[in-house]
């Protein structure tokens, strides 16, 4: 390895990073390559929390690293040299862009040494992923989901689209069932403000409704969102979900409703798990100089129902296929 020039394929380079107490090494796959890998083949943990960075700062901060001696690891790289490694290896590279290459670098390196598991990517694997708009940017923290391997968010809003994207989930369920009316209320954790600021396909609730409603049943507080939809008598569950498979009570509605006409509804959407992006990780990555892409929007746990009655019970569709994916989450007793 130590003769391998800077040149050479990049996938061939392992980056020798130094902290006070070991050297560690990260895997050629994680750094850059030539051949873009399939991050979301890795497990979670090593692929949650990423950084975006040209490849040729990639590539010129771990061939110092490479070079440096066990003698010098205390000084650390040298960035003066990595700047120039760097731009003569780009064609018409800026001074700016240096720099900002180099303090993005160090602000992960900073991180990394603080004990945050972050994977620093290049441009050509990023774009195999799907970020926001306007993203990916140099110095960034993002979030992979957890249950959907290509997709990355902000740290700063991580925990508002996981809630957004669930919530939706369950209505997009309850109206595949046939749902002709749903109503969400709070339960407990976020709330109406929090709910202003959600993309939801229902509507909230107008100031006579929530008059009336208060009247007759004292929660107007609690309702979020409502709508009236025409319904279906050919219900299914859609292929498509992923929170659906972890949560056995949505299941067991399919299941009522698939196969025994259920008429009216109420299940739970949880939001529990922080995932480890709190206050603690938010407070190590910007001490060392990364960004949140905004501003940070902490994790409350929080539940919300949602309750509602199905369309009248007409010929209803019994795909095995359908069927299957219910009974997969629903253990019977016998």
């Amino acid at each position: 390895m130590a003769g391998v020039d800077g040149k050479r394929n990049c996938g061939l380079l392992r980056a020798r990073l130094w902290n006070d107490n070991a050297c560690f090494y990260l895997p050629e796959w994680q750094v850059v390559e030539d051949v873009v890998p399939d991050l979301g083949s890795r497990p979670y943990v090593e692929r949650q929390l990423i950084v975006v960075s040209q490849k040729e700062i990639l590539r010129a901060a771990q061939e110092e690293n490479r070079r440096k001696s066990q003698a010098e690891k205390e000084d650390g790289p040298d960035w003066r040299k990595i700047g120039t490694l760097w731009g003569t290896s780009v064609f018409g590279i800026t001074p700016m862009l240096i720099a900002a290459g180099i303090e993005a670098y160090q602000a992960w390196s900073r991180a990394r040494d603080s004990g945050v598991p972050i994977l620093p990517i290049c441009l050509e694997q990023a774009a195999t992923l799907s970020f926001p708009p306007g993203h990916p940017r140099e110095g960034v923290l993002y979030v992979g989901h957890p249950a959907i391997p290509n997709v990355y968010y902000t740290m700063a809003n991580f925990h508002r689209y996981m809630f957004e994207h669930k919530l939706c989930e369950a209505v997009e369920l309850l109206m595949s069932l046939g749902a002709t009316t749903i109503r969400v209320e709070h339960v407990s954790g976020w709330s109406r403000d929090f709910s202003s600021r959600l993309s939801v396909p229902l509507a909230s609730p107008d100031d006579t409704a929530s008059a009336q409603l208060n009247h007759t049943f004292g929660v107007a507080k609690s309702i979020l969102f409502e709508a009236s939809l025409s319904g279906t008598n050919v219900p299914s569950v859609p292929n498509s979900l992923v929170w659906y498979p972890h949560e056995p009570t949505w299941a067991n509605i399919a299941r009522g409703r698939l196969k025994h006409g259920l008429r009216d509804f109420s299940i739970s959407v949880s939001y529990l798990d922080d995932f480890g992006i709190n206050a603690g990780l938010k407070a190590t990555v910007v001490k060392a100089g990364l960004e949140l892409g905004g501003k940070f929007e902490g994790h409350e746990s929080t539940v919300w129902r949602l309750e509602g009655k199905f369309a009248p019970e007409g010929t209803l569709g019994h795909s095995d296929q359908i069927i299957g994916v219910t009974e997969k989450c629903v253990r019977d007793p016998a």
